[in-house]
């Protein structure tokens, strides 16, 4: 017999930062989505319960049975990676919903800052893109007789960051200051993830689109 799934608590009479806590410390996406939800009806104009929702974008609908990295936030970046794995639709529409998401759009009238804001969404997704879809992935990495070579990570992953930056600032999608500021995004993602290693990746972007990013 299948065990039943373990039903989501009731968050009815819960306080606002108890709600906040549940949403901090649950692993389940469903139920931070469901408490984030709860909060934002309790605070319809607190920042950080927008930035929250929005960084955890779909990831509430993912199914145990179906493989969807789509549900992730920052898989919109994977169109600027692999852009031969998306067809001309799906790249468009990525890359505007990284602008476009009516949730953003919210934050941004409620931001004190509105580019402030915006820089600092698009390097919190750049981070976990980095983590999640670099990083992690061993086709990056050269191997011989079976095991990979670590020790030069940030020479190797300089790579695939160029290929996102060079691509994200001829993107068809971005106009020119959107595509520079994610840029800007990545590169501080790759550049803290490397502690500074950047020799290898400032070779392969050039003098002039490093200029770009600085």
């Amino acid at each position: 017999m299948f065990s039943k799934k373990s039903a989501l608590p009731d968050l009815t009479g819960k306080t606002l930062e108890e709600l906040l806590f549940l949403a901090e410390t649950a692993e389940d996406p469903k139920m931070i989505h469901q408490c984030l939800i709860r909060a934002e009806e309790l605070a319809p104009n607190d920042l950080d319960i927008q930035r929250r929702l929005l960084l955890l974008g779909r990831l509430h609908e993912r199914d145990p049975k179906r493989f969807d990295l789509s549900v992730i936030k920052c898989y919109l970046l994977h169109a600027f990676e692999h852009p031969e794995k998306h067809t001309s639709e799906e790249a468009r529409r990525m890359a505007r919903e990284l602008f476009d998401d009516p949730r953003l759009a919210r934050c941004l009238d409620l931001a004190g800052d509105r580019e402030a804001f915006l820089r600092g969404y698009l390097e919190d997704l750049s981070r976990e893109y980095m983590r999640i879809f670099v990083v992690s992935d061993n086709s990056h990495l050269p191997r011989v007789f079976g095991f990979s070579f670590k020790g030069s990570l940030p020479r190797y992953l300089a790579v695939p960051t160029r290929d996102i930056i060079m691509n994200t600032l001829s993107s068809p999608y971005l106009s020119g200051e959107e595509a520079v500021v994610l840029a800007k995004a990545f590169y501080k993602a790759f550049y803290e993830y490397a502690h500074g290693e950047s020799k290898e990746l400032d070779t392969l972007l050039g003098a002039e689109v490093r200029a770009q990013l600085r």
